[in-house]
């Protein structure tokens, strides 16, 4: 095999085997965001004021899962990024400037004294070839390193990860004694009045009802006066 062929394979699987590393990042993430819930979920609903004995030991198995769990999203951190210069991986110029630097080392040898158009460049084509071949080596080996600090980094994740579930298995023992002890019992809120309100019970009557004044006719008098006059003029008239 060629050197040449040989370090670009190394160079294109280095490249490779960086994605899938990235990629492979997505799994402790939700385990840990899943973890975290859980402890969460046990320190909110763990009566702390029942048994000192239960809340001794829920604490101490508690505080573990968190160190453990604060360990293993730190190593996650560090496989993403070393939190200062991050993960510098290496990679060969775009196309157009090594076609720039070929072109510039055609030029260089055909301005030699004697140079031929031929010779000119079969010396650019050699140079240039040795340069690409240095530039795989150099661009292969720093991915490569790369590639193993971030795998290192992932199995301290996972190292720790698992403990953190060891850790919280443990801690279903204390959680589930004090489940046990409180479940039949009603919880009760407490509210306590620190500063009283002065509210006026006093309350004033107001007759808001409106009344009309009627005047009603006296049993129809008036009617009955009326038809008395109508009759009278009219036996006048006869």
């Amino acid at each position: 095999m060629e050197h040449e062929a040989f370090y670009k394979d190394q160079y294109d699987r280095s490249l490779d085997r960086k994605n899938e590393i990235n990629a492979s990042l997505s799994t402790p993430i939700g385990i840990l965001t899943a973890l975290i819930a859980g402890l969460y979920f046990a320190s909110t609903n763990f009566d702390f004021s029942d048994n000192i004995i239960l809340t001794i030991i829920f604490a101490v198995i508690g505080g573990l899962s968190l160190f453990l769990l604060g360990k293993s999203i730190y190593h996650l951190i560090l496989a993403f990024s070393d939190l200062h210069n991050g993960y510098d991986y290496a990679y060969l110029n775009d196309t157009d400037v090594l076609d720039n630097y070929y072109q510039g080392l055609v030029s260089f040898y055909h301005s030699q004294p004697g140079a031929t158009p031929a010779g000119s460049i079969a010396e650019a084509k050699k140079e240039f070839d040795e340069y690409i071949l240095k530039e795989l080596i150099k661009s292969a080996g720093i991915n490569q390193k790369n590639n193993k600090s971030k795998i290192f980094q992932r199995f301290q994740c996972h190292q720790y990860m698992i403990y953190a579930l060891i850790a919280l298995s443990l801690l279903i023992i204390p959680f589930g004694i004090d489940f046990g002890i409180n479940k039949g019992k009603d919880k009760v809120q407490k509210v306590k009045i620190d500063s009283v309100i002065p509210v006026d019970l006093n309350l004033k009557y107001k007759d808001t009802t409106i009344r009309l004044n009627i005047k009603p006719y006296d049993n129809g008098a008036r009617n009955k006066k009326t038809d008395t006059s109508t009759h009278a003029n009219d036996q006048g008239r006869r």
